[in-house]
């Protein structure tokens, strides 16, 4: 009889994965706080910080109690021209902790779609202003905000987006303000933020994580904000990898004086219950669509 992992390789693909020469996947059937264990009861600390991040540990059985009540109450409900009570309690807690010039809340599916919906935000609140040739981001060179195409738009180019080169929009690649190169980085950004066809400047806060968990300053990245919103142009704090305490407070974006004018989340949201996938908390500033 195959195992697991055999059953998996016959059926299944997996992201980042070279399908021919990669070996099988290790076949998890359980979770226990912080513990995996696998098909033949090896136990794996589970030390993954990046994808699909659980926060509070597996089989927490405060939160299997409350998704079972979910179940048992409402599953789902179409959220164009309707609502649930679960919807607005979140999005009222999160407005408690969240930064004091963040208004709304936007529920989205995965990190990748938040930001998906944030560049389109962005554009539309152009459009909606009359000023549809705003249509340039900003964003730091070598930095990773998803897969979907306008997320891998704004990221560094590589091996793994260079099939799709052809379909990604272009946008101004400036370098990360690292200790030494903050003044240079400045000067890259005021190269271009003048230009009548920037709209946005989106930046994972404090630390970039697929680049090599690179980090910069507080100070530095105020004063980018800041000479982005002097010129008019929109500012998205990627927050799905900093968010929920990882560097410190609750949301990298607290630490700054000049507030970003849109956050995207989703890790600390889906480890704690996979109902809620994502979202975008946005200032109040858009046009009716």
């Amino acid at each position: 009889m195959p195992t697991l992992a055999e059953r998996d390789h016959a059926v299944l693909w997996h992201p980042y994965t070279q399908m021919q020469t990669a070996p099988l996947p290790v076949p998890i059937v359980r979770g226990e706080g912080s513990w995996l264990i696998a098909e033949d009861g090896t136990r794996y600390l589970d030390g993954i910080s990046s994808w699909w991040v659980n926060l509070h540990g597996h089989a927490h059985p405060h939160i299997a109690a409350r998704v079972s009540a979910q179940l048992h109450t409402l599953e789902h409900v179409l959220f164009a021209g309707f609502t649930h009570p679960s919807a607005v309690e979140l999005a009222e807690q999160l407005l408690e902790i969240l930064p004091a010039n963040q208004a709304r809340v936007f529920y989205s599916d995965n990190g990748s779609t938040a930001v998906e919906v944030a560049i389109k935000m962005v554009m539309q609140y152009f459009h909606n202003q009359g000023q549809p040739e705003r249509r340039t981001f900003i964003c730091f060179r070598d930095s990773y905000h998803g897969d979907t195409f306008g997320a891998m738009s704004v990221s560094g180019r590589g091996a793994f987006t260079a099939p799709f080169g052809p379909y990604l929009f272009d946008v101004e690649f400036i370098d990360v303000p690292v200790p030494g190169r903050e003044a240079e980085v400045l000067a890259q950004l005021d190269a271009v933020v003048s230009r009548p066809d920037v709209a946005g400047f989106i930046f994972e806060p404090l630390l970039l994580g697929t680049a090599g968990m690179v980090t910069y300053s507080v100070e530095v990245l105020d004063e980018l904000v800041r000479r982005c919103h002097r010129h008019g142009v929109l500012c998205i704090a990627d927050e799905v990898m900093t968010g929920f305490g990882r560097t410190g407070p609750l949301f990298a974006s607290e630490l700054l004086t000049e507030q970003p004018d849109i956050m995207c989340f989703s890790k600390g949201l889906t480890g704690v219950l996979w109902l809620w996938a994502s979202l975008l908390a946005l200032v109040s500033f858009m046009k009716p669509f």
